[in-house]
């Protein structure tokens, strides 16, 4: 009988297959931002044939840097419908970053190796956790530019390669853009110190004649899309804030656990100090003072900046992987040794796979549920929501009400209407607010008494929620289970879960 050798590339291609098990089990095993994304790339799909949703909603072209889902949901939806639409680009955004990692490798090395396989640790990050689908896919994409890159040599076929290529990469997120033209650059500026670029009279004609304009149409719808951040919300959070800084050590391995991610990342750190100060391993040539810089950028990049959060949790993953496409075994890292690593690793994988598959299975779960209770609501209806306090712990998040746009073609108040070709219609400006923090039952309280204002910028309203009896027509309340609900209002309970109350205003409603 003949064994299959057990290589890299086969496991690689194990793990593949159980990421892709998890996205087929629960197609809606994320949270957080996902479903807001979801819900505007389904507008663009179904607008033209939907008129509840032409009365809430219209496209409008600007030039936008963060758009992965909404080159493939309209469209594909078309074909497999929203959700599964949205479960290959969450199939895509969990795989291609480690998947990268190995081409990588196999630039920097001429094989895939051992250690490559680092960076399927970071499968289930804080970019996931987020659900960040865009600019994680755009980051796999990113650090496969960065491998072509590498293996093209300076000159005025890898300036036309590269232009299409970076304008490419900058409709899909612009954070990995400059993910890749910082690492791009990085390397160059190694490669001159190594005395590979000529004098600094060439170096900086390359840089400036040949290596610019690669960047160049990037560069130029990058500038573009910056003159709209003014649609953004500025002072979402300070400049540089460490408290969130501190994160960025768990960030890599993040994904609703904290002990699981810091486990995961406590192994990572600890590996990598013992291996470089022992000497287990050597870095491809260069790729170690690239490594280097690229750590030195995740140390300094800010928290927020033009009204953007979480910056600091972005470079954490492709870091990893990175460091692990970059090195190789010493003959300091003898057998025994490496086998020990080998167990260690495979028992934390385990542990991240597993609490990956809870996560994603508690997520797709209440996900249905919601799903199951919007189907109590007509078509077209105005909802927005409300949570029992601040710190609930909760899939949902401020954007589960997204849903809603999706199941039953509502306007909800807080749509990514300010990073997307979707608008609202002039008549719903005073309604809307991307990216809107959560009611609480006191803020319910004065927002009801409080007389509807128009918008002040003609893009949205703080006071989307003003006198909300009168003009919305449900409200979705997410609670903790001990919570009995709200009273006092103009409200009637229209279904109820442990965590989720829908709620009619109206003609229905009985003060409480």
């Amino acid at each position: 009988m003949t064994h299959l050798a057990v290589t890299p590339a086969r496991v690689a291609l194990l793990l593949a297959g159980l990421v892709t098990l998890l996205v087929i089990l629960w197609p809606l095993g994320l949270g957080r931002d996902y479903m807001n994304h979801l819900a505007r790339t389904h507008i663009e799909g179904h607008l033209g044939g939907d008129p509840a949703l032409q009365q809430y909603y219209a496209l409008s072209f600007d030039f936008i840097p963060d758009l992965t889902m909404d080159l493939i949901v309209p469209w594909l939806s078309q074909l497999i419908g929203t959700y599964t639409a949205g479960a290959v680009t969450i199939w895509m955004a969990f795989l291609l970053p480690p998947v990268a990692g190995l081409v990588l490798a196999k630039t920097l090395h001429g094989k895939v190796t051992w250690l490559s396989l680092l960076g399927f640790l970071t499968l289930f990050n804080a970019n996931m956790d987020w659900g960040f689908v865009n600019y994680s896919i755009a980051s796999g994409l990113a650090l496969l530019t960065l491998a072509l890159w590498i293996r093209t040599s300076a000159g005025w076929k890898r300036t036309l390669l590269f232009a299409p290529i970076s304008l490419f990469l900058v409709i899909n997120h612009a954070l990995a853009f400059l993910m890749f033209g910082f690492l791009a650059f990085s390397w160059e500026v190694i490669s001159y110190f190594k005395h590979q670029r000529g004098s600094l009279t060439a170096f900086v004609r390359q840089c400036v004649f040949v290596d610019l304009p690669a960047m160049a149409l990037g560069l130029a719808y990058l500038l573009m899309s910056v003159q709209g951040a003014s649609d953004l919300q500025q002072g979402v959070d300070p400049l540089y804030n460490l408290g969130q800084k501190a994160r960025t050590l768990s960030a890599a391995t993040e994904f609703g656990s904290l002990p699981v991610a810091f486990l995961a990342a406590f192994a990572l750190v600890g590996f990598s100090w013992l291996a470089i100060r022992s000497q287990w391993v050597s870095f491809a040539e260069k790729s170690g003072w690239l490594c280097t810089a690229f750590l030195a950028l995740v140390i300094l990049i800010p928290t927020a900046v033009f009204g953007i959060w979480g910056l600091q949790l972005r470079y954490a993953a492709p870091l990893v992987i990175l460091f692990g496409a970059a090195i190789v075994p010493s003959t300091a890292f003898t057998t025994r040794l490496q086998q020990r690593t080998l167990v260690v690793f495979a028992c934390i994988g385990a542990v991240v796979f597993t609490n990956g598959a809870l996560q994603m299975a508690k997520i797709d779960s209440d996900w249905r549920n919601l799903q199951a209770m919007l189907q109590n609501v007509p078509e077209g209806p105005k909802i927005f929501s409300a949570y029992s306090r601040e710190d609930i712990e909760t899939a949902f998040t401020m954007h589960a009400v997204s849903m809603a746009v999706i199941e039953r073609s509502a306007f909800v108040p807080n749509l990514f209407t300010n990073t997307s070709p979707v608008d609202v219609v002039l008549g719903m400006v005073d309604l809307h607010m991307p990216q809107a923090y959560p009611l609480l039952p006191e803020a319910l309280s004065a927002r009801a008494a409080a007389p509807p204002q128009p918008s002040t910028n003609g893009y949205w309203s703080t006071a989307y929620a003003n006198g909300w009896p009168e003009t919305w027509d449900y409200l979705l309340y997410f609670k903790s289970s001990d919570d009995p609900g709200l009273s006092g209002f103009p409200i009637c309970e229209v279904d109820a879960s442990e965590t989720v109350i829908l709620y009619k205003t109206g003609p229905c409603a009985t003060t409480g």
